[in-house]
């Protein structure tokens, strides 16, 4: 007997620790992460401002003042990454380009902040068309060069650049290979490259450097299946910053994925929404409401982001999500999405783009066209889960059932990236 209720409280113990619908162990905690949750941000962006104000007021007296305009840039971008306002990142912008204008010594260090902002914008042909200038040959030049490549889809300049300053001993030409390595489709390069740049980052004790490195091997952590890995870095990017956003974000999603702690993993968007108001949230929010059967909600929350996304401001910043709602929705939405799908492509020819404007046409009962846009630009050129469940989906409507079958079978293996609300799209065809 007693051995009997040994057996059952070590079973009682097993089935709390698992998530009920993957039989997997439960990794997020709300003890790990609630006091990342209860940190008050009014008096950083009050501190911040107020180290505007006298910029503003030195930059009023003489226009001239290039110092002041580069540190006010710097500033009003802190408090766009902060806040999620996008006045102030078009606030930095402006003055990024005024400081170009006005640098006429040495000008090469404002050039790529600017095409770095321009970047954070999506205006990557205008980055790109900065950047090429016979002065641009910088190793500084040729890491934002291969960064710009990579956002248009100029795979070919891209791995010239990555050639060209190769040192495997280098952080920034790590985190680069690492990042054509997951274009390639190759994971396990990609964590070995990204474990070796944090390897030197915390060797050189920069906490900046081992921010970034903590923050994205999570993520390829994540990618790869190794959730509890993902989960340790998530955390130990919060333990040297306890505001990062995107630590948290990913762990939202853990809780969401993987864990089916739909309460813990709204709980921390909510929360992320309170004080960092950028339109991502609405659609994470929108998908969890999904995952509850709350239609309604579900799409007023995408309604609402498709308007807040509409502003001037945001440029192309949220295309790519733009032509993915907008297909969702109603016949003139979504021949507006197929409008915008062929703006984007043009925007980046990448196979990302591609593959949205492929499923545009699909939606819009053109799968011909679909099939042969998906064959010429997206099959075998990314390895995107989202990118080979549209690829299967076009098969299928063109009776290509057999071809789309071992395409299925792998996408059945990425529930957990594609999330539980389009892994039912796999399971449908």
């Amino acid at each position: 007997m007693k051995n009997l209720i040994t057996f059952l409280i070590l079973l009682f113990l097993v089935s709390c620790a698992t998530a009920p619908e993957q039989n997997q162990t439960v990794i997020t905690d709300i003890n790990d992460i609630e006091s990342y949750l209860n940190i008050d941000r009014n008096t950083l962006v009050k501190d911040l401002k107020s180290q505007t104000e006298p910029l503003q007021l030195d930059i009023e007296k003489d226009s001239t003042r290039i110092i002041q305009m580069s540190r006010l840039a710097g500033l009003n971008n802190q408090l766009y990454d902060i806040t999620g306002d996008i006045d102030y990142l078009e606030q930095a912008v402006r003055l990024r380009e005024k400081v170009l204008q006005r640098t006429a010594i040495k000008p090469e260090s404002a050039r790529r902040s600017l095409a770095q902002m321009y970047i954070k914008q999506h205006r990557f042909k205008e980055a790109d068309s900065l950047m090429n200038t016979i002065e641009a040959n910088e190793k500084q030049d040729q890491l934002v060069k291969f960064d710009i490549a990579m956002e248009l889809g100029d795979y070919t300049k891209a791995e010239s650049l990555l050639s060209s300053i190769k040192n495997l001993n280098d952080y920034n030409y790590l985190i680069r290979a690492a990042k054509w390595n997951d274009y390639k489709g190759n994971l396990d390069d990609t964590i070995r490259l990204m474990e070796k740049a944090m390897e030197l980052a915390e060797e050189s004790g920069s906490e900046n450097l081992m921010l970034w490195s903590y923050s994205n091997i999570a993520d390829y952590y994540g990618h790869h299946g190794d959730l509890t890995l993902s989960y340790k870095y998530y955390l130990k990017t919060l333990q040297l910053d306890p505001q990062n956003d995107y630590a948290l974000k990913g762990i939202s999603w853990i809780a969401y994925s993987n864990d089916n702690d739909i309460k813990l993993a709204s709980q921390i968007i909510n929360t992320l929404q309170s004080r960092h108001d950028i339109p991502d949230y609405k659609l994470i929010l929108a998908e969890f409401a999904e995952y509850q059967n709350n239609e309604s909600q579900a799409q007023r929350l995408r309604d609402e982001f498709l308007k807040e996304t509409n502003q001037p401001a945001y440029r192309a910043m949220y295309n790519t999500y733009r032509i993915e709602n907008l297909l969702a929705g109603n016949e003139n939405q979504q021949k507006a999405a197929l409008e915008l799908a062929i703006e984007e492509v043009g925007n980046r020819a990448t196979p990302e783009t591609y593959d949205l404007l492929g499923y545009a046409y699909l939606v819009n009962k053109m799968p011909v066209i679909a099939l042969e846009n998906h064959q010429r630009f997206v099959q075998n050129k990314t390895f995107e889960p989202v990118a080979q469940l549209h690829l299967a989906q076009i098969l299928k409507e063109n009776k290509l059932g057999e071809v789309a079958q071992p395409i299925k079978n792998e996408l059945l293996e990425t529930r957990y990236e594609l999330g539980p609300v389009t892994y039912k799209e796999v399971q449908q065809i």
